[in-house]
Formats: C-alpha cells, sequence, structure tokens
C-alpha cells in the first residue's frame, strides 16, 4: 500500500469487517468524499451511527513521547471519529461507542 488513498481505502474495509463481526450491519460510502465512511446500523434496536474512518501506518510518537493524531473521539455533529492503524488487529473508538448503539461492549 503506497499511497494515502489505499491506507485510507484498507482502513474503511477492515472497520467494515469489525463492525460486522460484531453483528452490526454496514453501509459504506462509494463517492470518492462524503460526510461520512460509514454507518453501522444495530438491527436489533434501530440505532444507528454516523462513523468516520482515520487510517495511519503507524503510530506516530512525538519526541515528548506523546502520540499524534491517532486518539478517537465524538465531533460535535455526533459522528464518531474510529482509528485504524495499519497492522493492528482493532480499530480505536471513542468513549461510549457501544452504548450509543445499545450494546453493552462488543460480541
Amino acid at each position: 500500500m503506497n499511497s494515502t488513498a489505499h491506507v485510507g481505502a484498507a482502513g474503511e474495509l477492515f472497520a467494515c469487517n469489525y463492525f460486522m463481526n460484531q453483528g452490526l450491519e454496514v453501509c459504506r460510502n462509494v463517492a470518492a468524499s462524503g460526510p461520512v465512511d460509514l454507518i453501522v446500523y444495530n438491527k436489533e434496536n434501530g440505532r444507528m451511527l454516523p462513523i468516520d474512518v482515520k487510517s495511519h501506518r503507524s503510530v506516530y510518537v512525538r519526541s515528548d513521547g506523546s502520540y499524534s493524531g491517532i486518539n478517537p473521539y465524538w465531533e460535535q455533529s455526533g459522528v464518531a471519529r474510529v482509528i485504524y492503524i495499519h497492522g493492528e488487529d482493532v480499530i480505536r473508538l471513542p468513549d461510549g461507542f457501544w452504548e450509543a448503539l445499545g450494546m453493552e461492549t462488543a460480541e
């Protein structure tokens, strides 16, 4: 994966697979741009969340030891910003993610 577009697409597909394995339905934005990358839907209670996937090739550590730009969070619009680090087994989710979908934790 050489381009940032490839890393981004891989991250979105990884996130789709991860959420589907948790029993959620997933819709992916197939356009080159859009307000969100994914929408996840919990068919058990009808809750859904818009998702913005940010993909990184690796963890970037600053000289002071802190991490840069790889913390998941909620945007003011209610979009969940999730992080995919290439090579990791799970995605990073903001606090309260599963609760927002009406789930206690991932299955």
